[in-house]
């Protein structure tokens, strides 16, 4: 055999994928006398190389000859002429010959070249394109089994213990090249945890290697050698690595396509924003995933983990690149986002949205249709109960826009407005109070004491009172804003509706016969005006079945509290507080009434409730005694 066709040198440290290498390839192999190859097809560092590598040594025996072509490989003739010569050096021998060919970027280049007579022909090809399925038998490689991936790390690095490799083979998205990247860095001696560490602030560096030598076959390395052939490619080969570019600062979740709108979608000529039209944005990640770049699902677009961080690392060196890639990010991120508020009905596609919109660092949000739809992402996850990341997310954003609210009060205000609002949630009523003051007070001075803004700051104020034992004061806060939204806007608008299913609330404590029959109005006006099955009326229903309980009414405040119940937990993301609440005081009046109740519903409920709220609430003390009975 020609050196130049001869195998690579055997992997000692293969291991696992047993099926595959020696029932699925062997069987689609000797299925192959039609002449129709098979690829074995998969993202950068999924390790088709090696699995074809190791299945052409075990199977070596079975062929007359096997040859190995790099494809991939700089300056090696090209690809008709390579497979010309290699078929060349063992024409005239009998029995089957297996030709692999490794690193085939583009079907076109080989297609027309591959032999027609009984050799059997092994592609790999990181390019998920139709052509292959189409003249092609494919097969998909996995990422190896976390079992896998553990002892694949515990045989390339001796001592390693199975919890360390279990954390490292998840930040490694169980993919065998960064995994054998990152082994060599810890028998250079680097412990998992600095390891770890280094994955989360520069994760080129340790998905380079240990030796420089080991960079053009690294993760990084053939991530960099990708990226580099797109920009010295054509227009469209750069305008897909510049949507690369904005998906990798968008992950690593997917990213759901089929939120766009495109009558949101600002044209532009600009550089930093290349995407016409969808149609466009389509066509380029197609070209993306035929290039092994990008994995496509119905509906959604995602840059695996690794190949993120490590496009992440490669735009810091190229400001003009990084500038460009949080532009059309954001452009993205805003014909993205619901234009409905999460009660009325589009819990689905904000939590779709949400993790992309968050994963961009608010200093790079530049736009006013950007910060709009960063700010309504804080608000939905407020409304969906996500309290403390909410506080957490929020507290670096005004950070990040310190200059910018300098300028903008206005913008400032709804943020400490959905502040408070996390800060109230999690039973933070001092930190919500005086942010809502303050609030409260700069939006009356500055637009008006009937001003919405201002009314519906002074209602929040009144559920801090409230909130704090100060009912009086509340109440009558909260009735004078109530009266005066009845007035403005109609006793059938949403804000009067809202403030009056509060001041309800609020009652319940003064005079419990007066609040069920505000809250039984209010109640009837949503109905009717939202719907019963929207998040305003389900609060006012769940607080009319306490009004109930205060007058006594246990067995008409039950099946309220159930009908609540069920539709929260139908409509609302999983572990909602407002959920949980529900069912906190649908278990204690079935109690009550001598009805049997789920331990492991109530002792889900009063975990739930410990997460979500930080003081130590008499309902959730009671639920945790009912539950120890």
């Amino acid at each position: 055999m020609n050196e130049s066709f001869a195998l690579p040198r055997r992997d000692p440290s293969f291991l696992g994928r047993t099926e595959l290498v020696d029932d699925v390839l062997p069987g689609y192999l000797d299925r192959a006398d039609d002449g129709v190859p098979v690829v074995l097809n998969g993202r950068v560092g999924i390790g088709k190389t090696v699995v074809s590598s190791e299945l052409a040594h075990r199977q070596h025996s079975r062929y007359a000859d096997v040859s190995w072509i790099d494809m991939a490989t700089s300056g090696s003739g090209h690809s008709a002429e390579r497979i010309a010569a290699c078929l060349t050096t063992v024409s005239g021998r009998s029995g089957p010959h297996l030709l692999v060919l490794d690193g085939v970027s583009d079907p076109e280049d080989v297609v027309r070249y591959l032999p027609q007579d009984e050799t059997k022909v092994l592609i790999t090809s990181r390019a998920d394109t139709g052509i292959w399925h189409r003249i092609a038998r494919v097969i998909q490689v996995p990422v190896l089994p976390r079992e896998e991936s553990v002892r694949l790390l515990r045989t390339q690095v001796h001592g390693l213990t199975e919890a360390d490799a279990m954390r490292l083979a998840g930040a490694l998205d169980d993919l065998p090249l960064a995994m054998e990247n990152a082994a060599s860095w810890l028998t250079s001696g680097m412990t998992p945890e600095q390891v770890l560490e280094q994955l989360e602030s520069s994760a080129s560096k340790i998905l380079s290697g240990y030796r420089s030598s080991d960079f053009p076959g690294s993760l990084a390395g053939r991530l960099s050698k990708a990226t580099r052939a797109l920009a010295a490619g054509s227009e469209e080969d750069q305008r897909m690595l510049h949507l690369l570019h904005a998906l990798a600062v968008l992950g690593p979740d997917p990213f759901p396509t089929r939120a766009l709108r495109s009558d949101r979608w600002e044209v532009s000529e600009s550089d930093a924003q290349r995407l016409l039209t969808i149609y466009d944005l389509h066509r380029r990640l197609g070209g993306l995933r035929d290039r092994g770049l990008m994995i496509l699902q119905t509906g959604a677009a995602k840059l695996d983990e690794m190949s993120g961080a490590v496009i992440r690392d490669l735009l810091v060196a190229r400001p003009e690149d990084e500038t460009g890639a949080f532009s059309l990010a954001e452009q993205l991120l805003v014909a993205a986002v619901p234009e409905r508020a999460a009660p009325e009905g589009a819990w689905g596609d904000w939590a779709l949205v949400a993790p992309s919109v968050l994963a961009v660092d608010p200093a790079n949000i530049r736009t006013e249709p950007g910060r709009k739809a960063l700010l309504g992402t804080y608000g939905y996850l407020v409304d969906s109960g996500r309290y403390r990341e909410a506080i957490d997310g929020l507290g670096s954003l005004r950070m990040a826009w310190a200059e910018y609210f300098a300028q903008h009060r206005a913008d400032e205000l709804v943020v400490m407005s959905v502040l408070a609002r996390a800060h109230f949630g999690r039973g933070h009523y001092e930190d919500a109070e005086r942010l809502n003051l303050q609030v409260y007070l700069e939006s009356e001075r500055e637009m008006g004491p009937s001003d919405p803004r201002t009314l519906a700051a002074s209602v929040y104020c009144a559920l801090d009172l409230g909130a704090k034992g100060h009912h009086s004061d509340a109440c009558q806060l909260a009735r004078q804003s109530w009266l005066e939204q009845c007035k403005i806007f109609g006793q059938e608008s949403r804000p009067a509706m809202l403030t009056g299913s509060y001041l309800a609330r609020l009652q319940t404590t003064q005079d419990p016969a007066q609040a069920y029959q505000l809250g039984l109005n209010i109640y009837r006006l949503q109905r009717d005006h939202l719907g019963v099955r929207h998040q305003h009326t389900l609060d006012t229903a769940h607080h009319l079945a306490l009004c109930l309980v205060a007058l006594h009414e246990f067995r008409k405040a039950l099946p309220l509290l159930e009908e609540t119940l069920k539709c929260r937990k139908e409509i609302l993301p999983p572990g909602h507080p407002d959920t949980l609440w529900t069912a906190a005081h649908y278990h204690l009046l079935s109690a009550d009434l001598g009805r049997p109740v789920s331990q492991s519903a109530a002792h889900w409920t009063c975990d739930g409730l410990r997460k979500a709220f930080d003081r130590d609430h008499h309902v959730v003390r009671r639920l945790t005694a009912m539950a120890k009975r």
